[in-house]
């Protein structure tokens, strides 16, 4: 390393660790009964053959899931941000671009609970990135955030959906907007 030049700090944000098993377990309920079925049914006729070839193509896009759900992360270092989703979109900007933070909690629909989202905002109070509480863990979110050093924005109570799209419509999407007025 060269000489007057400061380590880079580099914050590794993943999902949480039971949002992958949860979804396996979801995935298998289902079709583990399906095609449980569609052997019973498809065996006597030996039609069964392409049941098996569709459960093995069902399998092989479950293990590529599995794998690119590993690959899920933010990163963020002093000067850049870095963000992979599930399909492998790598989302990537500057810190300087960011010029606020809004962290909100936002009840469920139909539930009594609140989750975090976090909002990353441009200059213009655009919305650069967003993470919801549903997958990244609120400690994580204060990570990032205690990272970024900028000014943040926390509504004192926690808001519906609605409610955040009146305050902020920035921060919420076009269909949720009118999903929310009717």
């Amino acid at each position: 390393m060269r000489e007057g030049l400061e380590p880079a700090v580099r914050h590794v944000l993943r999902p949480r660790r039971r949002l992958v098993e949860r979804s396996l377990i979801a995935a298998l309920s289902l079709l583990v009964p399906v095609l449980l079925v569609l052997y019973w049914l498809t065996i006597p006729t030996d039609a069964w053959i392409f049941v098996a070839a569709v459960q093995f193509g069902l399998t092989i896009l479950g293990v590529i899931a599995v794998l690119e759900a590993r690959k899920v992360c933010v990163t963020v270092t002093a000067g850049r941000l870095e963000s992979r989703n599930l399909l492998g979109r790598v989302t990537s900007f500057d810190t300087a671009e960011i010029a606020s933070v809004v962290l909100v909690d936002l009840y469920q629909s139909g539930m009594v609970d609140t989750l975090p989202h976090l909002y990353l905002l441009d200059a213009t109070g655009d919305v650069l990135l967003r993470l919801r509480g549903q997958v990244w863990p609120r400690s994580g979110l204060e990570n990032i955030i205690d990272t970024l050093g900028v000014a943040v924005v926390r509504p004192p109570d926690p808001l519906t959906v609605a409610e955040l799209g009146r305050l902020h419509p920035q921060l919420v999407h076009r269909w949720t907007r009118h999903a929310a007025r009717l």
